[in-house]
């Protein structure tokens, strides 16, 4: 057994009173920027992916796909997917 002390989160002490607005906004503008680093890196790795991609560059879909990132796309499937299994789950619930 080793004598190595678990370091306490801020938040699990009884005296914590909660983040200030300070801390708040720092963290978030963190989070902005590590958001923002990844997605550059990641349009950048991928981004000649798109030149190969099934859908043609000519057609109304191309266009539109070729306009948006693939982080954007996989966003955009994800909330179209939860809103249709959300109804799906609905309107079963109705019968």
């Amino acid at each position: 057994m080793s004598n190595t002390t678990t370091k306490q989160l801020p938040h699990e002490k009884s005296e914590w009173n909660g983040y200030t607005l300070e801390e708040i906004r720092y963290m978030r503008a963190y989070t902005a920027a590590r958001m923002e680093i990844t997605r550059d890196r990641l349009q950048r790795n991928f981004g000649n992916l798109k030149d190969y991609g099934p859908v043609s560059k000519t057609g109304l879909l191309g266009k539109v796909l070729g306009t948006l990132s693939y982080i954007d796309i996989a966003i955009i499937t994800y909330r179209i997917g939860s809103r249709a299994l959300r109804t799906m789950r609905f309107l079963r619930g109705k019968r």
